[in-house]
């Protein structure tokens, strides 16, 4: 069946076959680049609300240990305020001695620098608290910021799909039973060949592999990391998690963040790169061939890899 996001629109003015996928071809590779650009608002969200997290845990410490320290700054203070305080004369006509008022004076000195001790405890406590707030504000900022950039990103996304909509409304009812025919032709093929890799690779460069295979016939979603759609990152990004390998949604990221690996030099299970930051990535299973989520409107499919700008193994 045909991947789900494609549609029909009121036809205004009939294009051919070929003009409607020339002109689909040309969104779908603004998209994809929009789509990576998502993908890693995405991922740099996620990291930022888990330090945010953390910084609202450290700000609840804060806080606790700002109240105690105020609490007993303000019961030493009570206290010093019921025994009459710090005052040295009374001290001394009440003492009897100048041995006595000797004694008690260092007595009271060393209240008094207890008593310094806590303010001290007290204000270092404030300032701890007012720069963990300082920070969590900026964070919060930053959280706001990348917000509104998926947002924009994601309405761009939505934009360009709508435009695909448009033209295939603006096919004859015969060539867009064509396009359909074509589009699910793909898919059942690309299904029945699941499970099927019986090539060389080994070790988590085979279970990569083997994921990726059995992902074969899935439709394109941009954002999707599986189970049941993908777009180009989250299918290499789950394929290497299948091996125990961490990867970020996000091709660029991808690229940037494993051994680079020559173009002539490929094994199965290597990724290879389109653009520089990458834009798009597929995961090489042999012979010239990759397993790519290539775009809305079809499926995870093995294509040849073209010329992908450069390679890496993870």
């Amino acid at each position: 069946m045909v991947p789900s996001g494609i549609g029909a629109a009121a036809p205004t003015s009939h294009l051919s076959l070929t003009q409607v996928k020339a002109q689909i071809a040309s969104l779908n590779a603004k998209a994809e680049r929009v789509t990576e650009s998502y993908n890693s608002a995405r991922d740099r969200l996620a990291a930022l609300q888990r330090k945010e997290q953390v910084t609202s845990h450290e700000l609840s410490r804060d806080r606790s240990a700002l109240s105690a320290s105020e609490n007993k700054l303000a019961a030493s203070a009570a206290a010093a305020y019921r025994s009459g305080g710090l005052d040295a004369t009374m001290s001394l006509v009440s003492s009897g001695s100048p041995q006595t008022f000797l004694d008690q004076t260092s007595t009271l000195e060393e209240v008094a620098h207890y008593q310094a001790g806590q303010v001290a405890a007290a204000d270092a406590a404030q300032r701890t608290l007012s720069a963990d707030q300082i920070l969590h504000n900026a964070q919060v900022k930053q959280q706001r910021s990348t917000l509104a950039q998926i947002t924009a990103q994601r309405n761009s996304i939505n934009n360009l799909l709508n435009q695909q909509k448009a033209l295939l409304g603006r096919l004859t009812s015969a060539a867009r039973a064509a396009y359909d025919a074509q589009a699910n032709a793909m898919a059942a093929r690309e299904l029945s060949l699941r499970n099927s890799y019986n090539g060389p690779a080994s070790g988590q460069a085979s279970a990569a592999v083997q994921f990726a295979y059995n992902q074969l016939g899935k439709p394109y979603y941009y954002g999707g990391a599986g189970p049941n759609s993908y777009d180009c990152s989250g299918l290499t990004m789950r394929a290497w998690g299948a091996a125990g390998v961490a990867l970020p949604h996000n091709a660029a990221a991808q690229q940037s963040g494993i051994p680079a690996v020559s173009l002539g030099n490929l094994e199965p299970g290597d990724l290879v790169f389109f653009g520089s930051p990458a834009y798009h990535v597929g995961i090489y299973i042999g012979s010239g061939r990759m397993i790519a989520a290539p775009h809305t409107g079809t499926v995870v499919q093995i294509q040849p890899i073209g010329s992908p700008t450069s390679a890496g193994r993870p």
